[in-house]
């Protein structure tokens, strides 16, 4: 997503806009001439300031019609896009309606020879543009706390994704860097403090993504608040395949039954394929039909990316 401008207040606009239009000056022999044809374009040139300054704000914000549902979904649970999207429709009347008044404005100015009566004209449209600006004040500052909150949403291209669940210490993490052809990056998520872990790997010049979601899918749903749920749901617009990881040495500090539980609640939780692996079978291996691996050593990696992209270009070839 591209990144959102700072939003400045409505009295931060109007005094950038009409003090821009200060320094305007049209030449003319004439006193009156000179007088008309200045106010006109300082007119122009304030309309034109808050024209350009709101529309941008607009054109930063991405368009939710548009962005992927993952996006979308993360960005109704922490503001309502509804709300996001009035707001911005108020800027958008907000330029119209000044833009509207200014034309107007210049236009009785053209059409008089009456200084006094230019400058009052002046004054009374400087008036109403600036009681336009701050009819949307709210709306103004509402904006600047949602690109706040948007920047805590994270960049996740939309591509194929494998997203790793399990819990804490069962080798998430590693395996995530392990497949990676890069170091991964952490990227911000609403509602944990760690972040998700974002790596990348490429197989015949396709760009596939992997995600560790500390946080998130490292323990019971029922343990959590229903907005927490929410941000959890989220992820299933955004993962392609699971790969849970169970520890069944007990090495991670969460007893087998526990891990199983987890299991079944993101299966119930995710109509989405689910690879279920038992990591760090170089200290143990049971006699589950569970895929094997060690991220320590990679014994059963290969074995496991087969398995991933098995999945991964099935999907591809059927959508």
């Amino acid at each position: 997503m591209s990144k959102i401008r700072t939003i400045m207040t409505s009295d931060e606009i109007i005094d950038t806009a009409f003090r821009k239009a200060s320094k305007v000056k049209v030449e003319d022999k004439i006193h009156v001439f000179r007088l008309r044809k200045t106010s006109a374009a300082r007119i122009s040139s304030a309309a034109d300031t808050i024209d350009t300054t709101t529309k941008g704000y607009v054109s930063s914000f991405p368009n939710f019609d548009a962005v992927p549902r993952f996006y979308f979904e993360l960005s109704d649970l922490l503001i309502g896009v509804g709300r996001i999207k009035k707001s911005l429709g108020s800027l958008d009347w907000c330029r119209k309606t000044v833009k509207k008044i200014g034309d107007k404005g210049i236009k009785q100015i053209k059409r008089s020879r009456n200084e006094k009566f230019i400058e009052n004209k002046k004054k009374e449209v400087y008036g109403r543009i600036s009681s336009v600006v701050k009819q949307v004040s709210d709306d103004l500052l509402f904006l600047n706390t949602v690109r706040e909150k948007l920047q805590n949403i994270p960049c996740i291209e939309n591509i194929p994704t494998v997203v790793v669940a399990g819990y804490p210490n069962v080798g998430k993490s590693l395996l995530v860097r392990k497949i990676s052809s890069g170091k991964p990056k952490i990227a911000a998520y609403p509602f944990t403090t760690k972040g998700v872990s974002v790596g990348h790997f490429k197989i015949k010049y396709r760009k596939y993504q992997v995600i560790d979601t500390p946080g998130l899918l490292d323990r019971e749903l029922a343990k959590r608040s229903e907005i927490e749920k929410q941000a959890i749901l989220a992820l299933k617009y955004l993962g392609n395949v699971i790969v849970f990881i169970i520890d069944p040495t007990g090495h991670c500090g969460y007893p087998l039954d526990a891990q199983l539980k987890l299991l079944d609640d993101i299966k119930k939780t995710f109509n989405i394929p689910l690879i279920e692996v038992e990591n760090k079978s170089d200290i143990l291996k049971t006699n589950s039909d569970r895929l094997k691996i060690s991220a320590l050593t990679n014994e059963g990696i290969e074995e496991l990316m087969g398995k991933v992209l098995g999945i991964l270009r099935n999907l591809l070839a059927n959508s």
